[in-house]
Formats: C-alpha cells, sequence, structure tokens
C-alpha cells in the first residue's frame, strides 16, 4: 500500500470508529439504519482506497485493476444491482409479510396461539428448547436460510402471548438461526458454493462443525434459560408489547383444528421442499415424482408442468421444483397461494383481505430497507471487488499457513461479503490454491466465522432483520450476547489451533 492509501485507511477507520461510538452514546432511535448506513459508507469508501481485482477465481495471484472508486451517481446502479442479487430475499419477506397479515385476521389462528401459549403456561424454558431445537435444525439443514423465517412469526406470537419480554422472543427464534448459522451441516446456500470453490464435500470437516453446533447451541441455551428466568421473576424485562402480527383474544367458540392443521401442512411440505433429500440422503424418490408428474401430456399439452410453472421445467443442471430443491421463489408463491385459501376459508371480505395484505407488507418494510442496505454494503464490494486486495494484503503477513491470520482474512470477508457465497467466489480460491494441504481446516474457518459474524455484527441480514422486526436496538443486543460471542470466538480460535497443529 502506498502512503496515501494507508493514510486514507486511517481516516476511514478512525470515522467510522467515532460515528459508532456516537451512534450508541447519542442515537434515541433508528439506530439500525444508522448501523448499516454506517458499514454502507465503509464499503464505498474501501473503493477508494484498495483496488479492484478480477478475484481469485481466474488466477490463485492477486491481479489488480487499479482503483475504482464508486460515487454519488455510483449509488442508484448498486441499489439496481442488489435487487437482482437479492430479489428473491425481498420477494419471500414480502409475501411473508402478505400471509401473516391475513393469517392473524383468522379466529382460528389467534385460538392456536392462544391455546399453544396456554399449554405452555409455566413451562416456559421447556417452549423455548424445543422451538430453539427446530429452528437451529432447519437452518443447519435447510438449503436456504429464509426459509426458516416462515415459522418465525408464529413462533415470536405465541412467546409473547406467554408474556415472554420480546428478547426472550428473539432469542428463542432469530436468535436460534443464528445459532445454527456458526455451524451449518448440510444446509445453507453459501455452504454449497464454499464447498465448490475449496473443491470439498458436503461431509468433508462435517465433525468439527457439528462440534461448533452442539456447542453453540448448549451454550446459547444456557443463556437464554438464564434470561428467560430473570423475565419471569419479572427482574429483566425487555418491554412485551412487541408483535408486529398481534394475536387478540378470540372467543371459546372459535376452531382451532383447521388452524392446527394448516400450520402443521406448511411445516411439513417447507421441510420437504428446502432439505437436500437426494445429496444428504441419496434419495431420488422426489425427483422421480417431479420427472413423472410434468410428463403428463393432454395430447402434445404438458398439463402440471403448464400449470406449476417453470420451476416444474427440469434443467442441464438437474431437476427444479422438486421436493429438496425449492428456492424462496416457490415459497413465495406459495405462501401468495396459501394466504388466498385462508382469506376464502376464513370468509375475509375482500375490502378486510387487501387491508390485511397492505398492513402485513407494510410491517415488513423496515426489515426489507435494512436489509436492502445490507446488500448495498455487499454489492459495493462486488461492483469494484476490492475485497480481494484486503485478502492478498493480509495473506502477505505469512508465507505459511496460520489459522489466525486466515480467522482474520474469513472475519473481513464474511463482514463485507453478507453472502457467504460471494466470498467464496472472491476469496476462496486464493486459499485453495496457495494452503491445499490446510484446506480442511481453511474450510472450517470460513464457514464458521461466517456464523460468528451473522451472530454479531450489523451486516448480518438475520440479525437486523430480526431487532426490526422486534423493535430492538442493536446494543440490547450487543449486551445480552456478548459474553456468548467472546466465548464461542475463544473456542473457535482454539478450534483453528487443533486442527492445524495438532
Amino acid at each position: 500500500m502506498t502512503v496515501v492509501q494507508i493514510i486514507g485507511l486511517i481516516v476511514v477507520l478512525l470515522l467510522a470508529v467515532i460515528s459508532g461510538f456516537l451512534i450508541v452514546k447519542k442515537s434515541k432511535s433508528h439506530d439500525l439504519i444508522k448501523w448499516v448506513g454506517l458499514f454502507a459508507f465503509l464499503s464505498i469508501a474501501m473503493t477508494w482506497i484498495f483496488e479492484q481485482s478480477q478475484g481469485f477465481i481466474y488466477s490463485a495471484e492477486f491481479v489488480g485493476m487499479g482503483l475504482n472508486p464508486q460515487g454519488i451517481s455510483d449509488i442508484p446502479y448498486i441499489i439496481y444491482y442488489l435487487v437482482q442479487l437479492c430479489g428473491d430475499k425481498i420477494i419471500f419477506l414480502i409475501s411473508l409479510g402478505l400471509f401473516y397479515g391475513i393469517v392473524s385476521k383468522t379466529k382460528g389462528y389467534n385460538k392456536l396461539v392462544s391455546t399453544i401459549a396456554e399449554k405452555f403456561k409455566g413451562k416456559e424454558i421447556l417452549f423455548a428448547l424445543i422451538s430453539s431445537f427446530l429452528i437451529t435444525a432447519m437452518t443447519t439443514l435447510f438449503n436456504e436460510t429464509f426459509a426458516v423465517l416462515v415459522f418465525v412469526p408464529f413462533i415470536i406470537s405465541i412467546a409473547l402471548s406467554m408474556k415472554l419480554d420480546k428478547l426472550s422472543a428473539f432469542v428463542i427464534s432469530f436468535g436460534s438461526i443464528l445459532v445454527g448459522l456458526l455451524g451449518l451441516t448440510y444446509g445453507g446456500e453459501g455452504l454449497n458454493w464454499l464447498n465448490e470453490y475449496l473443491t470439498v464435500s458436503v461431509t468433508d470437516n462435517i465433525l468439527y462443525r457439528l462440534l461448533v453446533l452442539g456447542i453453540a447451541f448448549i451454550l446459547f441455551n444456557f443463556f437464554t434459560i438464564l434470561h428467560i428466568k430473570k423475565v419471569l421473576n419479572k427482574k429483566n424485562v425487555n418491554e412485551i408489547e412487541a408483535d408486529p402480527f398481534k394475536v387478540e383474544k378470540v372467543d371459546k367458540k372459535a376452531h382451532v383444528v383447521l388452524a392446527a392443521i394448516g400450520m402443521a401442512f406448511l411445516f411439513v411440505i417447507v421441510v420437504l421442499g428446502f432439505v437436500s433429500w437426494k445429496n444428504i440422503f441419496g434419495l431420488t424418490i422426489f425427483d422421480d415424482f417431479q420427472t413423472w408428474l410434468v410428463g403428463i401430456k393432454i395430447k402434445d399439452f404438458a398439463i402440471f408442468q403448464s400449470i406449476i410453472g417453470t420451476v416444474a421445467t427440469p434443467t442441464v443442471n438437474g431437476m427444479r421444483g422438486a421436493f429438496g430443491t425449492w428456492d424462496l421463489f416457490v415459497m413465495s408463491a406459495i405462501l401468495m397461494v396459501a394466504s388466498v385459501v385462508v382469506g376464502l376459508i376464513g370468509r375475509i371480505k375482500v375490502d378486510e383481505y387487501l387491508e390485511g395484505c397492505a398492513s402485513g407488507i407494510k410491517k415488513m418494510l423496515l426489515p426489507i430497507v435494512l436489509f436492502m442496505g445490507i446488500y448495498m454494503v455487499m454489492t459495493a464490494g462486488y461492483v469494484s471487488l476490492y475485497v480481494p486486495a484486503i485478502i492478498n494484503l493480509i495473506g502477505g503477513i505469512t508465507k505459511t499457513f496460520n489459522p489466525f491470520v486466515t480467522s482474520l482474512a474469513a472475519l473481513i470477508s464474511n463482514t463485507l461479503y453478507t453472502d457467504l457465497s460471494l466470498t467464496a467466489f472472491a476469496v476462496a480460491p486464493y486459499f485453495a490454491s496457495n494452503f491445499a494441504d490446510n484446506i480442511n481446516a481453511v474450510h472450517t474457518i470460513f464457514a464458521t466465522m461466517y456464523g460468528f459474524v451473522q451472530l454479531c455484527l450489523p451486516t448480518s441480514a438475520v440479525l437486523m432483520i430480526g431487532l426490526s422486526y422486534l423493535k430492538i436496538e442493536y446494543k440490547t443486543w450487543i449486551k445480552y450476547i456478548w459474553i456468548f460471542a467472546l466465548g464461542m470466538l475463544v473456542i473457535l480460535l482454539v478450534l483453528y489451533t487443533i486442527m492445524t497443529y495438532i
């Protein structure tokens, strides 16, 4: 780096630190937007300091292409590009708000939530542990992390109906997703790309990730139990009324069976749709069924393939639309159709239905805005692709593999690239080429450090969506999670050391 670049980096980091301090000390509102905005500024500022590259996908050696600074007129382009990169997730969040905006208007759903809350009254910790286990398991197995969010509003409504505080509700739901991301086993779209670019299989190093997952789950829920006990003793209540889809009291005549069947059916099809049955268990029954279904024709017209849509059309890369291969577009379509079905069965008038849709979508607007801001951080780094320059600089610290240097590289990469798949594309080939003998350690470091970043930094999409959903300040979360996060960091560094030197 030149002297000018070093000075520029120091100035930018100093401004970022001062801004962060001011947000913590002075900010009274909209702190989440300010944190995301700070990191977006930081990412764009980095394009003025580190030169653009083509990444390491084409060459193990760093090839600089000169500075490609992003200015004011580039921001609309970045926004346009980020919508392309994360459009499926934006549509999914809209569909999720729409679905719960309708469902929460029905007496059956309200009765179901109230009934479950009553059944677990006095057993709040048991409910928390069961919910946390299910959400963590789905996160570590699903090929799309966001698919787990289908059940989060439901669980949050139950938790808040039990008079737990909103931080408890967040910990049980969104917090459990973050634990699942710490120890991804078979799931996560980004993990598949990391496996590909590091040329490892999904089962390589899985015991290490399972170990991290198990330790994280136990420690996390230890703190969850402590917090819930304080809440139940009314010693640490972080506000109760915070449910965007608040459940209203319904009379005893409201029927709960149909709502229970509907939620159970939704759970089954989501699990079937997002667990990679073929890759994990070698099952091809769903692919075979899909092939048979889309092959049914009336004369020359593929009736079922046309009704389902292009997602039912097999491609050269494999089956699309079969259970185990679903994406968020499929899930969005199901939620939209389900909202219509619920509206018809619940005899919701058209005006009330449209009002429910609008209300549900409105409640998801802030999470969507924050999510787009986080992707702006990533997109600025993708357009200029400056992160490889940082990794090349860090990699020059040592000529041999060092787990701590690699951990720093993984931390920075996953902070600026909130999607693990982009980190895999831009950075992983560097480590695959230069440290092939330590590829298992590299893989574990990048996978688990991704989870660590998602747990506690403002560029975590799941974290910021969850905090905004329940209107929790970022500093409130850090106060709660810092001991756990620090403990997990120490455990991870010890694990990396053992993998490298023992």
